[in-house]
């Protein structure tokens, strides 16, 4: 008798597990996992009515095939010459990985602009990203007026003056020098596997416990509303990576002063600093970008990606971004931004003023935008 009961306990709970199982796998049909920007990553300088491709990597992680009927479908923003649908160059299945290229234009006003865009099944049901499947992609770039860049430090690189703490140094320095070496890079590496389209500055740091390379640029007078732009990362590949970068300012009177500082690990993820000048305005500087190794000097390959010094002049860029606008048969209601923009800036009330220390920017003080 109590092998039955047994028995018949064993049944029910079977049956009841098998009841529950189907909602606990239930799984989406159409979705999309964003993977890389192949190319112009978020905050790409482009110059006003450049003509530029943007290109993603998504991954299928539905149930679905997407197929010869699915389309990429331009979702709001700025729409920069996109066409408003074309069609996904080939058929993925689940699981698979799909490349997904646009071509788009810089606006004629210099400021920050940003197109977003969702996929689209055979049915005309639009999806995205993201848990629910319903966060769009985008290209977010940063537009300059051509005669905006007044000043590229990787143009002036060969007239900087390069050193570590074994002397002076050549540039560009050769691959492997063990006293540091710098170099440029046209189309750099960066973390997230994605590429800059500006040409940018490796420089590695003298094989040594905190080693260090910098170089001393030429004297240049500084205006009102002047920015100074880096973009920041470890090489694509140099996962042994941590280092900090500094940008200090000399003035007439060989003063040196931190103008900024962030320390970098490879995390995958690359930073930009945009910082004011116009608290040196009227004085003429000379900056000197460096490089310290955070103990071991070994593996640290550093980018500084178009390190340059903006005048924008009465083209001010816009305060905001565009806003995203949800079409009609977007299937889900949310459009909170994914996207985080990590810049560093750092005000210089001290630059006149000698007022406090410089700030070591952390990831504390990296700021998350959405919008």
């Amino acid at each position: 008798m109590f092998r039955f009961k047994l028995f018949g306990l064993v049944v029910i709970a079977g049956l009841l597990l098998s009841q529950s199982a189907p909602h606990a796998l239930a799984a989406t049909c159409d979705s999309a996992q964003f993977v890389s920007d192949l190319t112009i990553p978020d905050g790409t300088t482009v110059t006003t009515g450049a003509a530029f491709t943007k290109s993603w990597r998504l991954l299928n992680n539905g149930t679905c095939v997407w197929t010869a009927s699915y389309n990429v479908v331009w979702a709001g923003g700025d729409l920069m010459g996109s066409p408003a649908s074309f069609r996904l160059p080939v058929v993925v299945s689940p699981g698979q990985m799909v490349d997904i290229s646009v071509n788009l234009t810089a606006p004629a006003t210099s400021g920050r602009y940003k197109a977003v865009f969702l996929l689209s099944n055979a049915e005309g049901v639009q999806f995205g990203i993201g848990e629910e499947s319903d966060r769009p992609f985008w290209a977010d770039i940063n537009v300059v007026q051509t005669n905006a860049i007044i000043y590229d430090f990787v143009a002036n690189a060969p007239y900087a003056q390069w050193k570590s703490g074994a002397g002076a140094l050549p540039y560009p320095g050769a691959s492997g020098d063990n006293r540091g070496y710098a170099s440029q890079v046209n189309s750099p590496h960066l973390e997230d596997d994605s590429y800059d389209v500006a040409p940018g500055l490796l420089t590695v740091p003298q094989n040594r416990l905190n080693g260090y390379i910098q170089a001393t640029y030429p004297e240049f007078q500084i205006q009102s509303g002047d920015r100074l732009q880096t973009l920041v990362n470890c090489e694509f590949g140099a996962t042994g990576c941590y280092a900090t970068f500094r940008i200090d300012y000399i003035l007439p009177n060989n003063t040196q002063r931190t103008l900024w500082s962030a320390r970098e690990a490879y995390d995958r993820r690359f930073y930009r600093a945009n910082l004011d000048l116009t608290p040196l305005a009227g004085q003429k500087v000379r900056f000197v970008f460096l490089l310290s190794a955070s103990g071991a000097a070994t593996g640290d390959r550093a980018i500084w990606g178009s390190p340059r010094i903006i005048r924008l002049g009465t083209n001010q860029p816009r305060a905001s971004l565009t806003g995203f606008h949800r079409p009609a048969n977007w299937r889900r209601a949310s459009e909170r931004d994914r996207r985080v923009n990590l810049v560093i800036m750092r005000q210089m009330p001290h630059a006149i003023s000698g007022g406090s220390a410089p700030v070591m920017a952390s990831n504390a003080t990296r700021r998350q935008i959405s919008t």
